[in-house]
């Protein structure tokens, strides 16, 4: 039979992966102001690893939801619905699960900040160079003059 700690279990899975994530972005966040490929790569990658984990959890999440009769209800619903003596660490689950996600965003937020700073950089040293970073690159002939003379 399910119950409410087995939706509170999951919520407690949630909130350890998105601290996990938010580790995640941290350090991606260094490899990219240190300009560091390498780093971010390895971030990019346990990135969608955690991810991964993310909508496996979520499915699950859904799963015991529905089994609870609390499908398509927002986690602020299901507390209104509980009883007295189960909202209290609801509300705290709900509260932790709230600042979790809210820190991996600033931090996500963060990293795209410097992603796009980063691509404003590269963009502007290949104009510089005659290159349009927006226009496909197509070789003319035009290219190959002399490369075989």
């Amino acid at each position: 039979m399910t119950t409410i700690v087995d939706f509170n279990q999951i919520i407690l899975s949630l909130i350890e992966l998105f601290k996990a994530l938010s580790f995640v972005e941290k350090d991606k966040l260094k490899a990219v102001t240190s300009k560091d490929l390498d780093t971010l790569n390895a971030c990019i990658k346990n990135e969608q690893v955690q991810v991964l984990k993310l909508k496996g959890l979520d499915k699950k999440r859904e799963q015991v939801q529905a089994a609870l009769g609390y499908e398509n209800r927002s986690f602020k619903e299901i507390i209104a619905l509980l009883p007295e003596e189960q909202k209290k660490e609801s509300k705290e689950l709900f509260a932790m699960l709230e600042q979790a996600t809210a820190d991996f965003n600033a931090v996500n937020d963060s990293v795209k900040t410097a992603l796009d700073v980063n691509l404003h950089v590269v963009n502007t040293k290949l104009s510089k160079l005659g290159i349009n970073p927006d226009m496909e690159q197509v070789p003319s002939g035009k290219n190959f003059k002399n490369r075989f003379a």
